[in-house]
């Protein structure tokens, strides 16, 4: 392996796991600056956005199917060399 494909995959494994053990240490010194973290936002928040507003479908006709009469011409062809005969008893 190439040294700076391992050299970054150890430093985003070290952003990782530093950032998990900030997120889950820090602390504020009053309930109101911990009102606006949004990192106590998110993780104290039950449940999640709900988004109601959708848009209603459009259909447009984007072309029409016209249908073609068509008679296939069936052809048959039988052959004497095409059939088999009877196995013969020698």
């Amino acid at each position: 392996m190439r040294f700076w494909v391992r050299w970054s995959a150890w430093l985003c494994l070290f952003l990782i796991s530093w950032t998990a053990a900030v997120e889950s240490t820090h602390t504020h010194p009053s309930p109101t600056e911990a009102a606006t973290c949004t990192i106590c936002l998110v993780a104290h928040t039950a449940t999640p956005a709900v988004n109601i507003g959708q848009n209603a479908p459009v259909f447009v006709a984007i072309g029409l199917f016209h249908e073609e009469s068509y008679i296939a011409n069936a052809r048959m062809d039988f052959s004497d060399l095409g059939i088999r005969g009877p196995p013969v008893i020698l």
